[in-house]
């Protein structure tokens, strides 16, 4: 592992504005997602772009997002992490300039790769100073759990300014306002933050990380292939996936550790593993069973796509407060009770909602899932975070957190496509009733069969038991 390097520290203990200035190049990703889903019809509408098309504007971030995290990480532990920061923030502005200016509907879906591209450089950055300027305990600890629920609260906002911005000003204005957030936070970082040092470090392997960066990309893109009619292409793509996969880890088995992209001596560290298990599974349950709770309380209890948009809003209320919490329960109890609390909570949440009905009402079961299992999400984030960066040096910080965001991403792709997969296969190949219980069921186990128990492995302090 590359040695740490001398950062050039500010003279007094960092206080409240670098934390919010990290916390909104965080949460530039979670809003700039939510924000954009409620403009998606009106974009939609003005191009006569069909639905299957304009996903490919979610699609296209999220491919970038996965693909390109584990460069970001490297690149934040390579180069000075403030300026691999506003580079990444700018270069989501630029995404957003494009989309703005877009006559038609692709340069839109291009754009939106621009900005996942961004915000894959972006995160493992904003993640390694906030570890970079917060020493480990309680202040780290504090720290990080404000950073997680900064992205939730992001979120819930997205929501709502979406749909209010698309109505009052056209969807245009939606990229105006990611443009101008990210312009403005890359000028506070400048301003806030401190440069760091460069890492001298030798050449990246091309061959290696480029199959590498394929091998993600292609498991996301299979993983959405999937959820798409056709004809088993996504087999094939999934199969190219392994392929790469192979290539990349060939490749490190010969090369320096200073010259991949990911180093697999990281890997074997089990605070990694563990996170990044446990991230995959967390996110699955998570990202799938909110795909198909929407469609839920549209098909079965008739509100329109606003009005679900707005219902599943306390989840992220929830994120939001549960992780202020959990960056203050860790310090005094440990990552393991924290995590273990958090996703038995996330599992318990889903699992009320195997309890709706035709007749049921929306307070209960779901909103009473809503909040559960969002006190569960904001319990885990900051859990999964302090794990995944347990015994890892500081300098490698930016490529360890990136490898647990790469997991909980594709988490959050495989968990729509196999949760939507099998709510069809219970329902003659249309999502029924039935079909979201079973779904649910499915989510919640995962969780509680595989990601609970590699969670209790944590040691007390966030530590990995043997």
């Amino acid at each position: 592992m590359p040695t740490a390097p001398v950062l050039d520290r500010p003279t007094a203990a960092p206080r409240y504005l670098p934390l919010l200035v990290l916390s909104a190049a965080a949460g530039l990703d979670a809003g700039s997602v939510a924000v954009l889903n409620s403009a998606l019809p009106s974009l939609g509408a003005e191009f006569g772009t069909s639905a299957q098309d304009l996903s490919w504007a979610v699609t296209g971030y999220a491919l970038a997002l996965a693909g390109l995290l584990l460069c970001g990480g490297a690149m934040a532990d390579r180069f000075r992490r403030r300026r691999v920061l506003a580079a990444g923030l700018l270069t989501l502005a630029a995404g957003a300039v494009l989309a703005l200016l877009a006559p038609a509907f692709w340069p839109v879906a291009v754009g939106r790769v621009m900005q996942g591209a961004g915000a894959a450089v972006t995160m493992p950055a904003a993640t390694a100073l906030v570890t970079e300027l917060y020493p480990a305990g309680a202040a780290r600890s504090r720290a990080l759990g404000v950073y997680a629920s900064a992205q939730a609260g992001c979120y819930g906002a997205g929501l709502v300014l979406g749909g209010v911005i698309t109505d009052v000003l056209g969807w245009r204005w939606v990229f105006v306002l990611q443009a101008a957030a990210a312009v403005i936070t890359a000028a506070a970082a400048v301003r806030c933050l401190p440069a760091g040092t460069a890492q001298r470090a030798r050449r990246l392997d091309p061959v290696g990380g480029g199959a590498l960066v394929a091998a993600i990309v292609l498991l996301v893109l299979g993983a959405d292939l999937a959820t798409r009619p056709g004809d088993g292409l996504f087999l094939l793509v999934l199969g190219a996936a392994a392929a790469a996969g192979a290539v990349w880890w060939r490749r490190g088995r010969t090369r320096c550790a200073d010259e991949v992209l990911l180093d697999r001596a990281l890997l074997r560290m089990k605070g990694v593993r563990t996170a990044a298990f446990v991230g995959a599974a967390f996110y699955f349950c998570v990202s799938g069973s909110l795909f198909l709770l929407p469609l839920h309380l549209q098909r079965v209890q008739g509100m329109t796509a606003a009005e679900s948009g707005l219902a599943v809003l306390p989840v992220s209320l929830a994120v939001t407060g549960a992780a202020l919490l959990s960056g203050r329960l860790i310090p005094r109890f440990g990552a393991r009770p924290v995590l273990a609390v958090g996703l038995t909570a996330t599992a318990g949440g889903v699992l009320l909602w195997y309890l709706t009905s035709a007749h049921s009402s929306y307070w209960w079961p779901v909103f009473a899932g809503l909040v559960i299992t969002g006190a569960g999400q904001g319990l885990s984030f900051p859990a999964i975070t302090v794990t995944g960066l347990g015994g890892v040096g500081e300098a490698a910080h930016g490529t360890a957190s990136a490898v647990t965001v790469t997991a909980l991403q594709i988490g959050s792709a495989l968990g729509p496509a196999v949760l939507a997969a099998v709510a069809a296969s219970a329902g003659s190949g249309t999502p029924s009733l039935s079909g979201h219980h079973l779904a649910y069921a499915v989510a919640a186990a995962v969780v509680l069969l595989l990601g609970l128990p590699a969670a209790v492995r944590i040691g007390a302090a966030g530590r990995i038991t043997g």
